[in-house]
């Protein structure tokens, strides 16, 4: 697992020097290092999941299901998509990411093996990210061109718009969009285990107060305002008061209903109803656009009236090969985004009211499953709900949903299947149980 997070977090090659003069991401079909981890972690998944069969095909029965109905829709979508090469890959790289997670949960598993893990290889990847940036700033501090919150898109740009330059950590990452929301990752990780207990004060200062600086460096609205919610929300479910606590899921289905209410504002699919992002936009600085993202999303809106049933194939818009639908967004904003920065688009996208329905399925069943597991361990099913809603939020001007390059859906991945396998830990251990129990009665 943390192979494949590095993978996707890290430059290609580590090849610091090609990200100051270009934005590069971790996928790189030319990289021999890129295709060997990949290989060594599918074989490496498949040996441990072949070593215990029969407790892998128990936590697929404990998974959620539309994750699965997911997987198969994107190997079904080969046969419309616009790019199938395109699409090939990334249904690989999902692949991989789905052996990895399952596996994860197999061999040597404890209710909180998944956090041990993640607190500790995103401490010490921005713990390095600030000495990285502190003393190699050429590589580590990306110079961000900020053209203000007044600009209304992207095609003024180019008009005369004076932009400022403000230094921007990207630290061991290829991108300060990359360490924006890793850094909050960090901060809900190592704040859940300090009140938890898990951890000595030391080290939360010490890593809770690297991922507090490198979210504050990155300058990342989005990571900024995900991570202030889930803070708040830790607190909530640590300090429940115990008359509260009867109605809690009805209280987090509150919460869902306004995070859900906000993504169809910001998306103009309730019209009129711009003053409730007026304190999103006073605490992030920006505009109703959301730095002209809107402008994407009304062309990508235009292209998913064409396709509204199945899409155009998963990942396959957004290439830049001739003949691409995406080079459109790329004449029209004189730029190429290189994703529509809205989750819930870019699913919709790809594959259609289908894919749609499949993911709200995919997040009730989460949201369910989570609250399940607080009735039983109260510990692993906040954090787990937690991460749901940070990735909720995250999504709405980021993709992150079932995107195969997505670190933060990777690692709501790993929380989802950590959180099956909790669920049947339970009911292995009800099993035991109640024989025993029976027996004791006899007596």
């Amino acid at each position: 697992m943390c192979a494949l997070l590095l993978l996707m977090i890290l430059p290609t090659d580590l090849n610091y020097a090609s990200l100051v003069t270009q934005t590069t991401g971790t996928e790189d079909d030319t990289s021999v290092l890129n295709k060997v981890v990949l290989l060594t972690v599918l074989i490496g998944s498949c040996y441990f999941i072949a070593t215990r069969q029969r407790l892998w095909l128990a936590v697929l029965r404990s998974l959620n299901p539309f994750y699965l109905l997911f997987l198969a829709l994107t190997a079904i979508s080969l046969f419309w998509s616009i790019a199938p090469d395109v699409t090939t890959r990334h249904v690989f790289r999902l692949l991989v990411i789905f052996l990895a997670c399952t596996a994860f949960t197999l061999h040597g598993w404890t209710p909180g093996r998944f956090q041990v893990v993640m607190r500790n290889l995103l401490g010490a990847l921005l713990v390095g990210s600030i000495v990285f940036a502190i003393f190699m700033p050429q590589y580590g501090v990306e110079k961000f061109e900020d053209y203000g919150a007044g600009v209304s898109t992207f095609r003024a740009y180019g008009e005369g718009v004076t932009a400022i330059v403000k230094p921007v950590l990207r630290g061991l990452t290829y991108s300060k969009n990359q360490i924006g929301p890793l850094a909050g990752l960090g901060l809900i990780f190592w704040l859940h285990a300090w009140l938890d207990k898990q951890v000595k004060f030391f080290w939360f200062l010490v890593c809770g107060g690297a991922s507090a600086v490198c979210l504050y460096w990155a300058h990342s609205s989005t990571a900024l305002l995900a991570s202030a919610f889930s803070v708040v929300m830790i607190l909530m479910l640590r300090h429940w008061p115990q008359w509260l606590r009867r109605y809690m899921p009805h209280l987090i289905l509150l919460f869902s209903a306004v995070v859900f209410l906000y993504s169809l504002v910001i998306l103009r699919v309730i019209p009129g109803l711009d003053i409730l992002l007026s304190p999103i936009t006073a605490m992030t600085g920006k505009d109703l656009t959301f730095s002209s993202r809107t402008s994407i999303w009304e062309i990508i809106a235009e292209h998913i009236a064409k396709h509204p049933w199945i899409g155009t194939g998963y990942s396959a818009y957004w290439t830049i090969a001739p003949g691409s639908p995406a080079l459109q967004v790329k004449t029209l904003l004189n730029f190429f985004p290189g994703e529509s920065h809205n989750g819930y688009l870019d699913v919709q996208n790809d594959l259609g009211a289908i894919g749609s329905l499949c993911l709200l399925g995919y997040m009730i069943t989460s949201l369910r499953q989570s609250v399940r597991l607080m009735a039983i361990d109260r510990s692993q099913g906040s954090i787990y709900l937690v991460l749901l809603f940070y990735v909720f939020w995250s999504s709405m001007s980021e993709s992150h949903w079932f995107s195969a390059e997505s670190v933060l859906f990777t690692v709501l991945t790993l929380s989802v299947c950590c959180c099956a396998r909790g669920l049947l830990q339970h009911e292995f251990s009800a099993e035991v149980v109640h024989p025993l129990a029976r027996h004791a009665r006899s007596y």
